[in-house]
């Protein structure tokens, strides 16, 4: 031990109030023991520190690929769903596209089979300079046409989704055909064809009722309902086919 030690010790020795029978052997051993303390306080303090550190360096310590994943795992938890516009637009998109399709399966001479449908409850018409109106949210209703080309040339369906009231009675008002039809989901569907004092159908038209409020109408004209032009002897789909387009169980109508 050295002097340093031994002075130290003698001093803690005399703070301490030693007996009168000191004995220098237990002074040595006091000493050592209050020196081990003091490193455990010691080595207890340095640890603390270090676990501290670590804990805030921590963060940084991650792989970045991980930071990534869990970025992305919140994104994906707060990300908004799409507005009701999106959906009002998508699901128009989704009909009309619909439609083609099984208008040209069931009438493969049918050229040129497209859809064009905008917002609100009636068709963009041409001659008419009107603007359509924008998707909005909470907007539910969207009309427009299915166009497409026979044998006599271009014409188009005319196609409208809106909550409103309907007539039985006013939408069978002259009609030489009148059907009414319960459908599975609680819809009801209504089939009419005009002859208009024609020896020829001049407008044939299918109206599915949903519970809901929601009417969809499908309408076909002896003539292009599109721009008003192409006046024909008949039209140029009749209820048959209409019916299947309406009652498609791919195209959903709410």
């Amino acid at each position: 031990m050295s002097e340093q030690e031994i002075r130290e010790g003698m001093l803690l020795a005399v703070w301490d109030e030693p007996p009168l029978d000191f004995d220098p052997d237990t002074l040595i051993r006091r000493v050592e023991q209050k020196k081990s303390r003091r490193r455990a306080l010691v080595a207890v303090g340095v640890a603390t520190a270090v676990i501290a550190v670590a804990s805030f360096s921590l963060p940084g310590l991650l792989p970045r690929d991980r930071d990534a994943q869990l970025g992305t795992e919140t994104q994906t938890t707060t990300s908004a769903p799409s507005s009701s516009a999106e959906s009002a637009e998508r699901r128009a998109l989704v009909a009309g596209d619909r439609m083609s399709a099984t208008l040209s399966a069931r009438m493969p001479d049918l050229t040129g089979v497209y859809a064009t449908f905008t917002p609100g409850r009636h068709p963009a018409y041409p001659p008419s300079q009107a603007k359509s109106e924008d998707w909005a949210p909470g907007n539910v209703e969207f009309a427009g046409f299915v166009h497409l080309s026979d044998r006599i040339g271009p014409t188009a369906l005319q196609v409208s989704v809106a909550r409103k009231s309907f007539s039985k009675d006013t939408f069978c008002s002259g009609a030489s055909l009148c059907q009414e039809i319960k459908q599975g989901d609680g819809s009801v569907l209504f089939a009419v064809e005009h002859f208009h004092d024609s020896q020829q159908i001049q407008k044939s038209s299918v109206v599915r009722e949903f519970e809901s409020g929601l009417v969809v109408e499908i309408s076909a004209y002896a003539f292009n309902p599109s721009n008003g032009n192409g006046q024909r002897e008949t039209v140029p789909v009749r209820v048959g086919v209409l019916t299947q387009l309406i009652t498609d169980p791919g195209i959903a109508w709410q």
